[in-house]
């Protein structure tokens, strides 16, 4: 009998091992499920961009025909990204995202060099149209009250971003290493939250300190255009 008895105790021993290993594992998907999928949105979008170049007394043993890089439009690439959000109180939220960009800007130099009768439109500093930069951001998100506000929202959202570019620069600004690897912007624009299931974002980004070193003053600006899907509706 005692071999009976202990085989006995070892197999409800498995089945409360057992029961208790899948409630763990049901606690634990719940745990992401409630707090944190919840609160986690996927990004994707398109952005516009352009810088402002002013030389200052930069000089450089380099001279570029201006009329093949005086770009001044905005220019469109991607992002995509993930964003924490959550409530202060019942009209206001905070998040935080991290995104990685892909930037192609215009060019808009607002000094321009000449050397008549030989030489017009001509500039020393040949600035760079493409980067790839990981941007962390911070927002405040205020509930406008407009409309019935149970359905749809609109935000107005406004917050600091640190920009930080990982691509290299080209081999002629690697000379001078002309670009800086960080700068801050401020953010501002509005968002609009359809019943949960997704939200429509436009956002301005302004540059608030130069992102070339000095002499160069080069202010990178940006308007960024997406939408956010909760991650709790996807998964």
């Amino acid at each position: 009998m005692k071999p009976f008895k202990t085989i006995t105790k070892l197999l409800v021993l498995v089945i409360i091992t057992s029961n208790t290993s899948k409630a763990q594992q049901l606690n634990k998907g719940s745990f992401f499920k409630n707090t944190i999928s919840t609160h986690l949105y996927l990004i994707g979008g398109m952005n516009f961009s352009k810088q402002s170049i002013t030389l200052n007394t930069y000089n450089s043993k380099f001279n570029y025909d201006l009329n093949d890089y005086q770009k001044n439009v905005f220019k469109p690439a991607y992002l995509l990204g993930v964003q924490y959000q959550n409530k202060i109180n019942a009209t206001s939220n905070y998040a935080f995202s991290v995104v990685l960009n892909k930037l192609v800007t215009g060019t808009n130099y607002t000094s321009i060099n000449k050397l008549a009768p030989f030489i017009n439109n001509f500039t020393k500093f040949k600035a760079e149209d493409q980067f790839i930069m990981l941007d962390i951001n911070a927002y405040l998100k205020q509930l406008i009250p407009v409309g019935d506000t149970s359905k749809y929202k609109f935000y107005v959202v406004a917050g600091p971003s640190l920009n930080m570019r990982i691509s290299e620069q080209s081999a002629d600004n690697l000379i001078y290493t002309s670009y800086n690897r960080y700068y801050l912007s401020g953010n501002g624009g509005l968002e609009f939250n359809n019943q949960g299931y997704y939200t429509l974002f436009v956002h301005y980004k302004y540059a608030l300190n130069s992102f070339t070193k000095a002499p160069i003053t080069t202010n990178l600006n940006s308007v960024e255009m997406g939408v956010m899907i909760k991650t709790s509706n996807l998964f």
